[in-house]
């Protein structure tokens, strides 16, 4: 008799793995299946920010950035030159 109970534990464990298994591989199918185009955005995206580090959009900022310092002192400049000029009136 303990013996028949055993087995029909043992039965049952490993039927109830065996469809854990099954069930955990579809699970795993099926978030793959969903996510890929996820990655495929996400590597869309990764490629504008970082592409080859010249067109990137990160170094267009650095560039733009760079840019309106540059624009910042030659307007700074400018008003330097225009207060320095001796004013004349105008007859």
């Amino acid at each position: 008799m303990s013996s028949d109970i055993a087995t029909i534990v043992y039965s049952y464990f490993f039927v109830g793995v065996a469809l854990l298994g099954g069930i955990s591989l579809i699970a795993k199918h099926t978030i793959k299946k969903h996510t890929e185009s996820i990655e495929d955005k996400l590597a869309r995206i990764e490629y504008a920010l970082f592409n080859d580090g010249q067109t990137g959009l990160i170094n267009k900022v650095d560039q733009l950035i760079e840019n309106q310092l540059a624009i910042k002192i030659d307007v700074e400049v400018m008003k330097a030159r225009a207060e320095s000029k001796p004013r004349t009136r105008a007859k």
